[in-house]
């Protein structure tokens, strides 16, 4: 094994135990919030919920968030760190492809509903597909939600054939 892919391992290795341990504190404290969410504005009340293990780096950054006033965000600080670590930084790209064009409502409530289940950071783009025949074909990243009546159509086709085999 070369020397690269063993010290880029290594490296690897180190970056996963360091993300994990902030994951496990920032949860931690994320849960103690949710359960009593008027510890946020104190910091002395949000320093007894920092597990006694955690690094000093962490609990500093606790602190700030509390002074910041930004403890909401720490569900998402969480999984902006497991994201990162898998190489899945910047926008995430939402294409939205319909049979016919979509109204302003249609798409601002496709936006809503992504935006809440993956998060702020998603670029939408908006496509026709005729073909679609109705429904909707919806990719984030590497998640596709094909909701299309050619989809189902196919399906049915494939169900049918395999049945007559």
């Amino acid at each position: 094994m070369s020397e690269r892919v063993t010290a880029d391992g290594y490296a690897r290795i180190v970056l996963e135990t360091i993300v994990g341990q902030w994951q496990i504190t920032l949860t931690a404290v994320a849960d103690a919030l949710e359960k009593n969410p008027k510890l946020a504005a104190d910091v002395k009340a949000v320093e007894k919920a920092i597990p006694d293990d955690a690094a000093p780096e962490v609990q500093n950054f606790v602190k700030e968030l509390v002074q910041a006033n930004d403890t909401d965000q720490l569900p998402r600080i969480v999984s902006a760190l497991g994201a990162a670590l898998r190489g899945e930084t910047g926008p995430r790209t939402a294409d939205i492809t319909s049979a016919i064009e979509l109204g302003d409502d249609a798409q601002e409530q496709i936006r809503q509903r992504l935006t809440e289940q993956y998060g702020e950071d998603i670029v939408f783009s908006f496509d026709v597909d005729p073909s679609l025949m109705g429904g909707l074909r919806i990719r984030v990243g590497d998640q596709l939600i094909d909701n299309t009546v050619a989809n189902r159509l196919m399906a049915l086709r494939e169900m049918v054939a395999s049945s007559v085999r």
